[in-house]
């Protein structure tokens, strides 16, 4: 018989782990698009907090962490692209 800390490092593996960095992902994501929601709320008019907001929502992070998001919760979805 394994020992209790055996087990432990069992129960995390490779797709555990990558499950977390998904999730910590979105999470991070999440957390700087709230920051962005307050700055709107409070200077909505500001020039430099508009930018700030479309370049977080147009930036290669904001994107993947929407299609992470999406594979998480739905599965694998095929999102539509702005390119096309």
């Amino acid at each position: 018989m394994g020992s209790q800390a055996d087990r432990r490092e069992d129960e995390i593996g490779p797709e555990l782990l990558g499950q977390l960095k998904d999730q910590s992902e979105v999470l991070g994501v999440y957390d700087e698009g709230q920051d962005i929601a307050l700055d709107l709320h409070e200077g909505l008019f500001n020039p430099s907090t508009k930018q700030r907001a479309l370049a977080f929502l147009q930036s290669h992070r904001y994107e993947s962490a929407a299609e992470t998001f999406q594979r998480i919760t739905t599965g694998p979805v095929d999102l539509p692209r702005g390119d096309v």
